[in-house]
């Protein structure tokens, strides 16, 4: 009986060792991961924060205040236009994939809610908010 006890005793220490460890790394790694021309980059969300704000009204006359994507990038040395194709993937598994027409803008919105910090997807110029998206973990450039 001994033995048992101290077996399920490890094991539960073990648990929250790891418990612990995957905790304390994921506070320190949050962001999203920019892939392009086969190179993947890690933009934490403090690098993000640190850009300029942009004020913009959505077609709905909402009042809203995020990143614009092209600064983002430009943080980043990646060249954007008008033939870019952006794939943003979410925590969620949804994905959206998108072709910058001429003069529109994609906005980042730095959120939080009771599981952390999140980026949400805006596109001021989609008349029905049909191609926004939460909880961005990764952009794909191509």
């Amino acid at each position: 009986m001994k033995k048992i006890l101290i077996i399920f005793s490890v094991l539960i220490i073990i648990l929250f060792s790891i418990s612990y460890f995957q905790k304390s790394r994921s506070n320190h790694e949050e962001g999203i991961e920019i892939s392009f021309r086969d190179q993947k980059r890690f933009l934490p969300y403090s690098k993000i924060l640190s850009i300029e704000k942009s004020n913009f009204s959505t077609k709905q006359n909402h009042k809203m205040n995020g990143y614009d994507l092209v600064k983002i990038l430009k943080a980043l040395d990646i060249p954007a236009s008008i033939e870019t194709e952006y794939s943003f993937h979410s925590k969620d598994g949804g994905t959206l994939k998108l072709i910058k027409k001429q003069n529109e803008t994609f906005y980042l919105l730095f959120k939080e809610d009771a599981d952390g910090h999140y980026l949400r997807l805006i596109i001021p110029s989609d008349e029905f908010s049909q191609r926004w998206l939460k909880y961005i973990t990764s952009i794909e450039i191509k």
